[in-house]
């Protein structure tokens, strides 16, 4: 409450300055308030041309303007707090692409054999590797050992056992951390390891966990010898330009040797210990090999980011992104792939196009947020109308008002070109999973909406192996038993007039 009170009162704050700036100018100047609102109307029209003419995508250039348009005083305020474009300093960049492009040269010689192989990844994938390659610089790793954790309990009592094994270093990076008793928990695992030497490091998204961890619960764990940083503070009254952009990931490496990343937050709720939102349905992904180097290199970039560029964690822990002997009996191939905002191309989004568009059989994806760019809509609808098995998974129950509305209004194109549209019956669907054909598995915490694409920092693996698609694949049966299967779109049942109010915040989706 306290929270919610204070971003209550620092809005106030704000829009409370600009309307005693106009009352101030009317009774310094002498100028009536109607010339005033004009001249608002007029500076919405020049920061208008200003966006149009920006370096941004049509449909959030078209948002924007439509919304200070309509809303002058807050549509203006809101764009210079939440809509300014995100931009690294030079420093910042550089390292960024000095510790990925390291790893990509180590790892050059492996890219080159395994695309060579014949059989370690389809050829008509092969593509998807070069783009990941091309913009993102993001090696092959060979010889993973993969486990699905197919919920959020059987990943955490997997996910503590790995904890309380550690021997060298523990990275979190986390969206959401919250009190709750498997906060507890973890605290009293890594309180354990901290004493018997181990060096922890968290980084937490402030506006993910400002409504969900108290300043108590920090303390705590710094308290006990957790390095926490957290990722872009919101300081209230004044809100940073890039407090939009924020970091979604959910990740952990343990000593380098075993990584998780996917969609489950350290939170009750994701190991259904709460009964907010009913059974809560999401996925993780245990990772034993090499692969984790790219979760380190994800962590060191954004430690180096959340310090300020002050810190770079190579220096602090000399034995992370370290060669180690990584003792892997699996046999998959795997892709991690992080972006940002800080990156020009989304590319994430460009891997589910080319993915999509090279898949020859199957093509089943499962998101709680479906608000995706045009051209993933019609990827998808050529592909089902090339009689390929499309299918889409969407939740029944939502966190968020109006979303998952908002989302069907996206899927009425859908059912026309023949994508199979499923429902969860009565339960959140938090997977941000896919699979293609028989050979790619993607898992993630990545939505398939324009935040996730473009304005949030996302990862995601990209497994290129048979035998993980088949483990997987008892999974999405029981989520198409569990869902409804759309005979037609059902929002054409709602009241006309709820109809229009979702075509009028569709307007506004790619700025949400």
């Amino acid at each position: 409450m306290k929270n919610w009170l204070k971003i209550i009162l620092s809005m106030i704050f704000l829009f409370g300055l600009v309307v005693l700036a106009i009352v101030a100018v009317a009774v310094v100047f002498n100028i009536q308030y109607t010339f005033i609102f004009l001249g608002f109307i007029l500076i919405d029209f020049l920061f208008s041309f200003v966006i149009f003419f920006s370096k941004r995508r049509y449909e959030v250039k078209f948002s924007w303007i439509i919304f200070i348009n309509f809303f002058p005083i807050i549509g203006l305020c809101s764009y210079l707090m939440f809509g300014r474009k995100y931009h690294y300093s030079n420093q910042k960049t550089l390292f960024y692409e000095k510790i990925n492009k390291n790893e990509y040269q180590n790892n050059l010689l492996t890219n080159d054999k395994v695309k060579k192989t014949v059989g370690l990844i389809p050829q008509h994938f092969v593509k998807t590797v070069d783009l990941i390659n091309e913009i993102a610089e993001k090696p092959l790793y060979q010889n993973n050992a993969i486990e699905i954790m197919e919920n959020g309990a059987k990943c955490f009592q997997r996910m503590l056992d790995d904890l309380d094994n550690a021997k060298s270093y523990i990275l979190l990076n986390y969206f959401i951390i919250a009190d709750g008793e498997l906060f507890e928990i973890v605290c009293a695992v890594l309180r354990d390891r901290i004493a018997a030497g181990v060096q922890v490091f968290m980084i937490y998204d402030h506006v993910g966990s400002y409504f969900k961890i108290s300043k108590k619960s920090i303390r705590k764990l710094r308290k006990i010898g957790v390095i926490v940083q957290k990722f872009l503070p919101i300081i209230t009254p004044f809100i940073n330009g890039n407090a939009n952009y924020r970091n979604h990931r959910k990740d952990v490496v343990i000593d380098g040797l075993v990584g998780y990343t996917g969609g489950i937050n350290l939170a009750d709720v994701y190991a259904n210990q709460s009964a907010k939102f009913g059974l809560f349905h999401d996925v993780q992904v245990r990772i034993v090999g090499k692969a984790v180097r790219g979760l380190e290199v994800t962590f060191v970039d954004d430690w180096y980011f959340a310090t300020k560029h002050q810190e770079k964690l190579t220096e602090l822990v000399p034995a992370i992104l370290q060669t180690k002997n990584y003792n892997s009996q699996g046999t998959a191939i795997v892709q991690i792939v992080s972006h940002g905002p800080s990156i020009d191309q989304s590319v994430t989004k460009d891997v589910y196009l080319s993915l999509i568009n090279s898949a020859q059989k199957r093509i089943w994806l499962s998101t709680p947020y479906f608000i995706p760019p045009v051209e993933l809509i019609e990827a998808l609808k050529l592909a089902a109308r090339s009689g390929i098995d499309v299918r889409l998974i969407i939740p029944g129950l939502t966190d968020k008002i109006f979303v998952l509305d908002i989302t069907k209004t996206y899927c009425r194109e859908l059912i026309e070109a023949g994508v199979k549209i499923f429902e969860m019956n009565g339960i959140f669907n938090h997977n941000k999973i896919a699979i293609f054909d028989n050979d790619v598995t993607i898992i993630g915490s990545c939505n398939l909406d324009y935040r996730s694409f473009f304005a949030d920092h996302q990862t995601s693996a990209i497994i290129y192996d048979q035998a993980v698609v088949e483990t997987f694949l008892p999974r999405w049966e029981w989520d198409f038993q569990h869902a409804i299967m759309w005979q037609e779109w059902p929002i054409k049942y709602k009241p006309l007039k709820y109809r229009f109010l979702l075509v009028c915040l569709k307007l506004f989706a790619p700025i949400l």
